[in-house]
């Protein structure tokens, strides 16, 4: 029979008082480490397995009632909505907030960029959110390809370049790059995948959101095609590019395009500032 370590020996035969401090010691380790395997089997295992399973991949259609498109009002255009990740499973809010936007949008294309759809005549993944998005008939799901969309704009270099070397907040980055893209190349609306929208917001051209008094917000974009606004900001998010520094790509370069408006103004490209499309904390 091994002997035990000199040092837990000497700590066993010690005085009755540093005895029981060592026993102490190890029946608290001892504890911990059953109580951390305990709560992973009984606890958190189960949970996790059960929500996966209880959720099926796809579901049928069900049967729906389609809205009437207005009679008059501004031509439709695209509603987009972006994922840079490769995630393609949505969660139940950005299910909702593209749910909501083909609702209350019967006469326009909603558009879900997704980066890791496979492209060509691949199927998509069998997935609830995608299930559930596709009994729209106004909402199509797309594979996004960044490389295609940055192409003949100011972002192309630039993506060339981050694409080499590692990027501290690459997701959101091209998050912010891919919609003022988007916004330049084909106009129309872009939101952010945790908007709810409640009503019809095509009476909004030319505008974004601001989430304070001093700061702007791309969350919410709607604009024509080839406005100036958009290039103003492409060239400034290039310019100006900081990667260690999340809030200056997006933000940033629409603050800039904005304040080249306002003070370099030329006719016909005034601005109107409107409200804030919601306060943040």
């Amino acid at each position: 029979m091994s002997k035990p370590p000199d040092l837990l020996l000497r700590l066993l035969r010690g005085a009755p008082r540093q005895r029981v401090c060592t026993l102490f010691i190890i029946g608290f380790k001892f504890t911990f480490f059953v109580s951390i395997m305990i709560y992973w089997h009984v606890v958190g295992e189960p949970k996790e397995k059960g929500q996966l399973y209880n959720l099926p991949a796809e579901i049928p259609c069900p049967t729906l009632t389609p809205p009437t498109p207005p009679s008059h009002g501004p031509t439709p255009g695209n509603i987009f909505f972006l994922e840079t990740s490769d995630r393609t499973n949505p969660n139940f809010l950005f299910m909702c907030s593209v749910e909501s936007a083909a609702r209350t949008h019967p006469e326009s294309h909603v558009l879900v960029l997704m980066k890791g759809l496979p492209g060509g005549n691949a199927s998509l993944p069998r997935h609830l959110g995608i299930s559930l998005l596709s009994c729209f008939p106004n909402v199509q799901m797309l594979p996004l390809d960044l490389r295609e969309l940055f192409r003949d704009t100011p972002l192309a270099d630039w993506y060339a370049a981050v694409q080499g070397r590692w990027e501290p907040y690459l997701l959101p980055v091209l998050s912010d790059a891919s919609r003022i893209a988007l916004m330049w190349k084909f106009g129309g609306i872009y939101l952010d995948t945790d908007f709810i929208v409640l009503k019809n917001l095509r009476n909004l051209t030319n505008v974004l959101g601001t989430q304070s008094r001093y700061v702007l917000n791309g969350a919410f974009l709607a604009f024509e095609r080839r406005h100036e606004f958009m290039a103003l900001c492409m060239r400034d998010f290039v310019d100006h590019y900081n990667g260690w520094d999340l809030g200056s790509p997006g933000p940033a370069a629409a603050h800039a395009g904005l304040q080249e408006v306002v003070f370099h103004p030329q006719p016909g490209r005034e601005p109107r500032l409107p409200r804030r499309h919601h306060p943040a904390p």
